[in-house]
């Protein structure tokens, strides 16, 4: 993180709008914001530029992760109803933020998510009212369906990986008598499906590659990397500016329209309590002025999951691909051409399911994995290959449990304390070890069984519901979707941080756009939920949103070229 010392005080020509964070949201409004040529648009960044080949080949996402490349470095404290352990908790530091690290699953929700959302407070967001917002992020490269984009700038796709093992799973799946769906991302998004990726002709298709791009060359749009933003500039009850240092060296840029915060779920609520916004005790606590007393923080909420092994009895197709010629060879392709193996991930299906007749959406997914948790390069005589396996993955999506953001002291450079507070309520334990105990009787019913060898996670664990909770203690983990600390809602909410126009309450010109915004979590990977937050906002900012309840002819014109 930047220096808590730095030097100078340069200020920066004015500019309409400020953006800080370059991630998934600040790159969709960076592009919307400056397709307008008078309108002056800044976008700050805290990481570098996106230049590094394992960004932009999938196959080379595991590892980023191995090696906590372009990520905060951030971790929780130790978590109570996870047996006091801490977790650590990734997020995207360079162009394109998380959408630049993440497994590209495309998932947008549940519809009743959104009408959950709109009956809680936040009118205009009810899903007749988002669904034109996610239609003009996509570009789907499938069979065409009216709640699809086609013409967006993110393109998307169904997973391309075959394998007879995800044919098993749909096979289990429908011996079990659970549900299928052919479009995860459809109107009723209940069952097993084919997974959908954010992969565009073999690349990743992140935020700063589908956004920012294209926008670069507008002489109206200045992007601004190794640049942490230390506090918003606020003038009484007006946001005016952002303090940011860059290379050390403290500098001020000057807002004459809006300050658009994009930091994320962690940052965001930082920055806002550097400047002064949020709870009074708080602030008190690290001697800052209160300029509007706000939940800033509060309402912390992830989705947790956790993973079982199995080996697997004969080495399947990704297996052979790892030989150290074949995925040298591969990796190469990929990131030459965008073609080739290593343009997928080694999965395919999902599954988001109900675990209660009266649950109005899922509140458990299946994440299925055809590969050894951690596969490595092999070659004959030289290295012999690590022994090939599957896994299947429970995860809660619509935990009760709430935790928070905190400061850790008033330095910009120091990290926010992170309590998650996950699985404290009963009823998320209760949930998560149902699910647990679903995938058991799904990996181990006849279709399966001539794929299925040993079985790698602890018998003994998994032999009662009272030992599975145990190892759920033990064992699991977040699903890198932190959402909610500052929370949207109605003006009279005292829980809510914006209101449903994402204007941070009492502070005029200063709005909070990513995933921070979100009242409660989707049922969904959360990356293509933001993605329609920003477009969403754009429209806001822009004076382009249709009156709440129009139908979808009523968007924003969808064939608008992002270029």
């Amino acid at each position: 993180m930047a220096s808590s010392a730095p030097t100078g005080g340069d200020a920066e020509p004015g500019y309409d709008y400020v953006i800080v964070g370059a991630g998934t949201a600040g790159c969709v409004l960076a592009n919307r914001l400056s397709a307008d040529p008078g309108c002056r648009v800044l976008l700050l960044e805290a990481g570098d530029e996106d230049r590094h080949p394992y960004i932009h080949i999938p196959l080379a996402v595991g590892r980023m992760h191995e090696r906590m490349m372009f990520d905060w470095g951030l971790e929780s404290e130790s978590e109570p109803g996870l047996g006091h352990r801490p977790l650590e908790a990734m997020r995207g530091k360079v162009l394109g933020g998380s959408s630049a690290i993440n497994i590209m699953n495309c998932t947008r929700g549940h519809p009743g998510d959104f009408d959950r959302w709109a009956a809680a407070g936040a009118s205009g967001w009810s899903y007749p009212e988002v669904l034109p917002f996610f239609r003009r992020s996509e570009r789907w490269d499938g069979p065409a369906r009216p709640w699809r984009g086609t013409d967006g700038p993110v393109g998307v796709r169904y997973s391309g990986f075959v394998d007879p093992l995800n044919d098993a799973w749909l096979e289990a799946a429908d011996a079990a008598g659970y549900p299928r769906t052919d479009d995860l991302n459809g109107p009723d998004p209940v069952g097993f499906g084919r997974g959908q990726a954010f992969i565009d002709r073999g690349r990743r298709a992140s935020a700063a590659r589908a956004y920012l791009r294209p926008a670069r060359g507008r002489p109206n749009l200045a992007v601004r990397t190794v640049a942490h933003a230390t506090r918003v500039l606020v003038e009484g009850t007006r946001a005016v500016g952002v303090e940011f240092v860059s290379r050390g060296r403290a500098q001020r840029v000057r807002a004459r329209a809006e300050v658009l915060l994009c930091a994320g779920t962690f940052n965001t609520p930082q920055l806002l309590m550097l400047s002064g916004i949020g709870p009074t005790a708080e602030l008190a606590r690290h001697g800052l002025a209160v300029r509007a007393d706000l939940p800033v923080g509060e309402n912390l909420q992830d989705h947790v999951a956790v993973g079982i092994a199995f080996a697997r009895r004969n080495p399947g197709p990704f297996h052979a691909q790892m030989r150290a010629d074949r995925i040298a060879m591969s990796m190469l392709r990929a990131w030459l051409s965008g073609k080739g193996p290593a343009t997928h991930l080694p999965s395919g299906i999902y599954a988001f399911l109900r675990t209660r007749e009266d649950a109005s959406v899922p509140d458990l997914e299946f994440m299925f994995r055809c590969a050894p948790a951690h596969p490595r390069p092999w070659f004959p005589l030289l290295r012999p290959p690590a022994p090939d396996g599957f896994g299947i993955r429970p995860a809660l999506l619509h935990p009760r449990s709430r935790g928070a953001v905190t400061l850790r002291s008033p330095d910009p450079a120091d990290r926010v304390h992170i309590r998650f507070n996950l699985l404290t309520e009963p009823r998320d334990r209760d949930v998560l070890v149902d699910g647990v105990e679903r995938a058991l009787a799904l990996a181990h019913s006849a279709p399966l069984d001539r794929f299925r060898g040993e079985m790698l996670t602890g018998k003994a664990d998994l032999a009662s519901r009272e030992a599975i909770e145990a190892w759920i203690r033990r064992t699991a983990v977040t699903v890198h979707h932190p959402a909610g600390t500052c929370r949207m809602g109605a003006a009279h909410d005292d829980a809510a941080v914006v209101d449903p126009e994402l204007r941070v309450r009492g502070i005029d010109r200063l709005r909070v756009v990513d995933a921070s915004v979100m009242p409660d979590m989707v049922s969904a990977h959360i990356n293509a939920c933001v993605l329609m937050i920003a477009e969403r906002a754009a429209a806001m900012i822009l004076g382009e949103l249709p009156p709440a309840g129009s139908p979808l002819r009523t968007a924003p014109d969808e064939r608008r070229a992002v270029a």
